[in-house]
């Protein structure tokens, strides 16, 4: 077993995984730009778009955010004309607009933009691996 209190930063999870996320977001942030959306609000329209009708705890769950936060992610979104929520009952559905469609090809555009500057750092065999490995890791939480 490694020491990890003399070598945190190599064998932590939580400070290694920080640190990567930082890095990604910040390349994350410069191929979004073009779309005048963060990369999370552009996930977020993606789901939307993919995922016609459902309701803003379906998709909290996707996203893994607190309800509160995706309210305001959504007040964001129907602010720009993207999304619109439709009250079934007791659920509010979430469904994108023409202009929310209408963005999918530049959030498309912006994701590939995003996997091509990763794997021109990481390699494209080992980003791929490693957004697997992630995906796995992240899956056993839930």
């Amino acid at each position: 077993m490694n020491d990890i209190n003399s070598n945190y930063q190599q064998c932590c999870l939580y400070f290694t995984a920080n640190s990567l996320t930082r890095h990604i977001n910040e390349m994350a942030d410069g191929a979004f730009r073009t779309t005048g959306l963060s990369p999370s609000y552009a996930h977020l329209l993606l789901l939307v778009i993919d995922n016609p009708g459902l309701t803003q705890n379906e998709l909290s769950g996707r996203m893994n955010l607190k309800p509160s936060t995706l309210t305001r992610f959504f007040d964001k979104l129907v602010k720009k004309d993207l999304v619109e929520r439709l009250q079934k009952g007791r659920e509010v559905n979430i469904y994108a607009t023409n202009k929310g469609k209408e963005s999918k090809i530049l959030i498309d555009k912006a994701l590939n933009q995003l996997y091509k500057n990763y794997c021109d750092v990481l390699g494209e065999e080992f980003a791929v691996k490693l957004t697997a490995g992630i995906y796995k890791a992240t899956c056993a939480f839930e």
